[in-house]
């Protein structure tokens, strides 16, 4: 049985990692159908932009499976997690919480503005909302934070 791999993504992962990104909601989950919010989405998840994510000097780390990336996290000023990602056939099997576990361990504290179908989940790794619902690039978010219990 092959088990999940947790690595720092290499230059070249970039278009694997838009495809882990592509396969873990269906569009209309992720945005609210606008030209604007599928704007922002496409950029988000693009190469280009992912290889930059990869090249910068942010936490960022993939989670691969027969040598295909099933998850991605990326962080941004530190502490704000901006990308969480796991392809839908892969989830609930605990990668994100994984992934999370291995970037936040030696944070003192993570802020995310949390898409409405991730709250749940970031509720479970012990988030709590810190400020209201807000609506950005035709997309839902909730800012929440966590804050290292160790």
């Amino acid at each position: 049985m092959n088990t999940i791999v947790y690595r720092p993504p290499n230059p070249g992962d970039e278009y694997q990692i838009s495809g882990c990104m592509w396969a873990s909601a269906e569009l209309w989950e992720l945005t609210d159908g606008t030209p604007e919010s599928v704007a922002e989405w496409l950029q988000l998840c693009h190469p280009d932009e992912l290889r930059d994510r990869i090249l910068s000097r942010e936490k960022t780390l993939v989670a691969t499976w027969n040598g295909v990336v099933v998850g991605f996290i990326a962080f941004k000023r530190g502490n704000h997690l901006s990308l969480l990602f796991v392809r839908r056939e892969f989830s609930g099997q605990g990668i994100a919480r994984e992934l999370f576990g291995q970037c936040a361990h030696d944070l003192e504290s993570v802020t995310v503005n949390a898409a409405e179908a991730a709250v749940g989940f970031y509720q479970k790794v012990g988030f709590q909302q810190s400020g209201d619902h807000f609506f950005k690039f035709g997309i839902w978010g909730t800012p929440i934070t966590w804050s290292n219990p160790s």
